[in-house]
């Protein structure tokens, strides 16, 4: 839902940094999580070229580097919540 609500924020022009920021950190956040979640459940055959895991992993560690690390991301988000409370 919060991803559908950034792409929603967006198409509107509304979209906030913030939210930017809450989509993709959680996306890839997620997409690394279930990655590493079928390598571990195909365990030594996860990671050869028979599958598509072994791309769909490296993929996921890419996307938590490209456009902004997740600590970059985790950044901008305290950054908007501190503002708003006035930190």
């Amino acid at each position: 839902m919060m991803i559908l609500e950034a792409g929603w924020k967006y198409d509107q022009g509304t979209v906030t940094d913030q939210d930017m920021a809450m989509a993709k950190l959680k996306a890839t956040e997620m997409l690394a999580f279930v990655a590493d979640e079928a390598i571990q459940i195909h365990g030594g055959m996860g990671l050869m070229d028979d599958l598509p895991l072994e791309r769909i992993w490296r993929d996921a560690r890419v996307e938590r580097i490209w456009e902004g690390t997740s600590e970059i991301q985790r950044h901008i988000i305290s950054r908007a919540l501190l503002r708003a409370v006035g930190g």
